[in-house]
């Protein structure tokens, strides 16, 4: 008898869906964090589901809440976001990252207006169908919200699925992705629990008990159903993916300070480049063989028509944004004449700015210490 049939013995393929999830659920209801988006007031309005699901695409439970009530109490409602410009959106997500969600999330809310009347719309292909939105999140609205009987795949459910049904090799892979959303929608289509308790389930299942590494597999509540659990073989499932190879970047930083004010750029809105539409110190990547401060140079005097005298490294921070590890340079530059393009603000109106987090921490920095002695800093 193989692996797979041994685990299926004691469940056929027809019970084995509803005796699953019968039994999370049940342990669901007594395990589940106490978070924001699962309180009764958000748990059923598909715009405050769709935040939250939004925001913790690539980001901690932990580091979301904060941004979660934060952006709520700014914009309540779906139409209040979509009434808002993005210059007043892109701030309330500044420090979480991946700002390309903030847009999207922006465009979603107008084209609701436009396209619904402001409502949400309940069906799974309408929803994909919204700017943004992919087969999970679509899933995940939809469930969760409406009690639709949409499937779910995230990292945490491809895991544990991995685990419960001895899935080999790439679970990105095209074949295994066809599996992972077959098992999905099994379960949630069982009509053994409500969807808009099983998806969540799945997902804490994978994120406090199946995790990554060191599974509690002691502590499962369906650790009977897992067939990697009969078979030893936890520790090995899911295999890994190949990482990508870290970019090296060396960048530069101007620090122009004039009366009291700080002199700033906007990232372009339309480019397809990182930080789109934020507010940063002017900053350029250096070519190779080419000095940071030669960099600077070229920058103002490209971008700004600026003659620039670059002095003291002020700071150096690290940072990462996917697969690239940036280290950069922060210089006090003197330059004559006005700038064209850019803009001059007072410290206090950087607060409201819309800054990606390095450049928000490193201004901070700035503003206590101004041209202090050098110092290293690392910002991960």
């Amino acid at each position: 008898m193989g692996k797979r049939s041994q685990q299926s013995s004691q469940f056929d393929r027809a019970a084995f869906a509803p005796a699953f999830a019968r039994r999370l659920c049940e342990w669901f209801a007594a395990a589940q964090r106490d978070l924001p988006w699962r309180r009764p007031e958000n748990a059923r309005d598909a715009y405050r589901v769709l935040v939250s699901e939004v925001m913790l695409q690539q980001t901690t439970v932990a580091a979301v809440i904060p941004f979660y009530e934060r952006f709520l109490a700014r914009f309540p409602t779906l139409s209040s976001l979509a009434a808002a410009s993005l210059e007043e959106v892109l701030p309330l997500w500044a420090g979480l990252g991946y700002y390309s969600r903030a847009r999207h999330l922006h465009r979603l809310a107008q084209a609701v207006m436009e396209r619904h009347g402001g409502e949400f719309p309940r069906d799974l292909a309408e929803v994909t169908k919204l700017p943004g939105v992919g087969r999970y999140t679509a899933g995940a609205v939809t469930s969760i919200a409406f009690d639709a009987p949409s499937p779910i795949v995230d990292a945490n459910v491809a895991r544990v699925f991995s685990r419960l049904f001895l899935i080999e090799g790439d679970l990105k892979s095209g074949a295994n992705q066809k599996r992972l959303w077959h098992e999905a929608a099994e379960q949630v289509q069982s009509g053994a629990c409500p969807p808009s308790q099983l998806n969540p389930a799945l997902m804490e299942l994978g994120a406090l008990i199946c995790t990554p590494r060191a599974p509690r597999c002691g502590e499962c509540p369906v650790n009977a159903f897992c067939a990697a659990f009969a078979a030893g073989r936890q520790s090995e499932l899911p295999h890994a993916t190949p990482k990508r190879d870290t970019v090296e970047m060396r960048d530069a930083c101007a620090f122009i300070e004039r009366g009291g004010r700080v002199f700033l750029r906007q990232r372009p809105h339309e480019a397809k480049i990182w930080w789109r539409g934020m507010w940063e110190l002017p900053r350029v990547t250096a070519r190779e063989n080419e000095s940071l401060e030669a960099a600077l140079r070229r920058l103002l005097c490209e971008e700004f028509g600026l003659e620039a005298t670059v002095g003291v490294r002020l700071k150096t921070v690290e940072h990462g944004v996917t697969h690239h590890h940036i280290t950069l340079a922060c210089f006090a530059v003197e330059v004559a004449g006005e700038p064209r393009g850019g803009q001059w603000f007072a410290w206090d109106e950087i607060e409201s700015l819309a800054l990606p987090s390095a450049m928000r921490r490193l201004l901070a920095w700035l503003r206590k210490h101004g041209a202090a002695p050098p110092t290293q800093l690392t910002l991960l």
